[in-house]
């Protein structure tokens, strides 16, 4: 983990084919429900989901749609991390991308300002074949900026949960991005 703000930690997966995640290797390919068309449920939602968009527009990627089973699916383990104090991805192999972002330390998170961080790493994107799309040589460095904006990705749903003077954010996204052998857009 590396810190990018102060009080906030990032971190991305994707449960995908081939993918480059240097601890586990590759990830074999799960069947999973299709995305689902869905309005966001509050203001919140509607702002994580505008923030993702945003960037999208910027690079020329097509929107993302609100899957309400992905939301379910994010908030269910952004609870478990935030009840038991533990810190990383979901150890299930749900077949979707997962971003996942942690602040604490009293302040309150706008959902643009969690998802900035996502968008921060793109100083380090270099377009190219995944994984060689970061000036750092780690494509962790851009991991969750890549499943942000990959071109594929059609679907996602988030959930903040808090607890005391942490929160999280945990993003699935449908179908997951950062594939090996192919580009973001």
């Amino acid at each position: 983990m590396r810190r990018l703000a102060p009080l906030a930690v990032l971190i991305a997966l994707v449960a995908t084919p081939g993918c480059a995640d240097p601890l586990a290797g590759p990830r074999p390919v799960l069947a999973t429900d299709p995305p689902r068309d869905a309005v966001p449920s509050d203001r919140v939602e509607a702002r994580l989901l505008a923030a993702h968009n945003a960037e999208r527009a910027r690079v020329g990627t097509p929107p993302l749609v609100w899957d309400d089973n992905l939301e379910a699916e994010a908030r269910v383990w952004a609870r478990e991390l935030v009840m038991t104090g533990r810190w990383g991805h979901d150890p299930a192999m749900h077949g979707h991308g997962e971003n996942l972002w942690t602040g604490w330390g009293g302040r309150v998170w706008t959902p643009e300002e969690m998802v900035a961080e996502w968008t921060a790493e793109k100083r380090h994107y270099r377009h190219g074949v995944f994984p060689n799309v970061s000036r750092t040589g780690n494509w962790t460095d851009i991991g969750h900026y890549s499943q942000m904006i990959w071109s594929g990705t059609t679907h996602v749903g988030c959930a903040i949960e808090s607890r005391g003077d942490r929160s999280v954010l945990a993003c699935r996204y449908s179908p997951p991005g950062n594939i090996d052998g192919r580009r973001a857009y």
